[in-house]
C-alpha cells in the first residue's frame, strides 16, 4: 500500500511538471522580445520536463525497492540538472549578463562529471559533487540577489528618475525579486534535503512520499512567481539592467 501511494504521488508530480512546462512554453511566445525572461521560462520548462521524466522513470523501473543505489543516482541526477537550470534561469533574471559561455561550459562540465560518478560509483560520497556544486550556485544566487537589491534600492525615484520608475514600481520589482529568494529557500530545503534523505534512507518509502508532496508545492510556487514576474516584465527588465550598470 505504501509503495502504491509512492507511485501515485510520483505520477501526480510528473503530470503537474509536464503541465507546467507546457504552460510556460505555450505562453512564452508572447515574451519573445524579452530575451532573458524568454530564455528563463524555457530553461524552467526544461527543468520541469527533466523532473517529470525522472519521476516516471522511478515509477517504471521501481528502483526504490529493487535497486536503491540506482534510485538514488537517478534522484541526484535530476536534482543536479535542476540546480544548474535554476541558477541559469533565476540568476539571469536579476543579472542579465550572468549566463556567459564560460558559465555554461563550467556548469555542464561539472554536471557531466557528476552524472558519470553517480551512475558508475553509486556511492553516497559521490553525491558530494552535487552538494558542492549546488552550494556554489546557491551562494552565487544569494550574492547576486543582495547586490542587485542594494542597487535597486539606491536607484532614485524622484524627479530625476525615468518616467516609468516610481516608488511603487521599485517596491513591486523588489517584491518579485524577493519571491525568487523564497523560491531559492524552498529549493535549498527541498533539493539538498531530498538528496540527504536519499542517502540516509535508501530502503524506506515513506520519506519520499512526503518529499514528493512537498516538491509539488515547491514546483507550483516557482511557476507562480515566474509567471507573475511576467506581469511587470517591462519595469523589471529596465530596473535590473539599470541596477547592473550601478554596480
Amino acid at each position: 500500500m505504501e509503495y502504491e501511494l509512492y507511485r501515485t504521488v510520483l505520477i501526480l508530480g510528473a503530470v503537474i511538471n509536464f503541465l507546467i512546462a507546457f504552460a510556460l512554453l505555450h505562453n512564452n511566445v508572447y515574451f519573445s522580445i524579452y530575451d532573458v525572461y524568454h530564455r528563463s521560462r524555457s530553461l524552467v520548462a526544461l527543468n520541469y520536463t527533466i523532473f517529470g521524466i525522472g519521476f516516471l522513470l522511478h515509477v517504471w523501473f521501481g528502483w526504490r525497492i529493487s535497486c536503491p543505489a540506482a534510485a538514488s543516482a537517478l534522484t541526484v541526477s535530476y536534482f543536479h540538472s535542476g540546480g544548474v537550470l535554476f541558477g541559469w534561469s533565476h540568476i539571469s533574471l536579476m543579472r542579465p549578463d550572468y549566463l556567459s559561455r564560460r558559465i555554461v561550459v563550467r556548469d555542464l562540465s561539472i554536471l557531466a562529471i557528476g552524472l558519470v560518478a553517480y551512475w558508475t560509483i553509486m556511492a553516497d560520497w559521490a553525491f558530494l559533487i552535487f552538494f558542492i556544486h549546488a552550494s556554489y550556485i546557491v551562494f552565487t544566487f544569494y550574492r547576486t540577489y543582495f547586490k542587485v537589491r542594494r542597487s535597486i534600492v539606491m536607484m532614485p525615484a524622484d524627479d530625476h528618475a525615468p518616467s516609468w520608475w516610481t516608488v511603487e514600481t521599485k517596491q513591486t520589482v523588489l517584491g518579485f525579486h524577493h519571491s525568487f529568494v523564497i523560491a531559492c529557500h524552498l529549493i535549498v530545503f527541498f533539493g539538498l534535503g531530498s538528496v540527504a534523505i536519499t542517502a540516509a534512507f535508501p530502503y524506506d518509502i515513506w520519506p519520499y512520499i512526503l518529499l514528493m508532496l512537498a516538491g509539488i508545492a515547491v514546483f507550483c510556487f516557482i511557476f507562480y512567481s515566474l509567471v507573475e514576474y511576467g506581469n511587470i516584465i517591462d519595469a523589471a527588465t529596465n530596473a535590473t539592467e539599470d541596477a547592473v550598470k550601478l554596480k
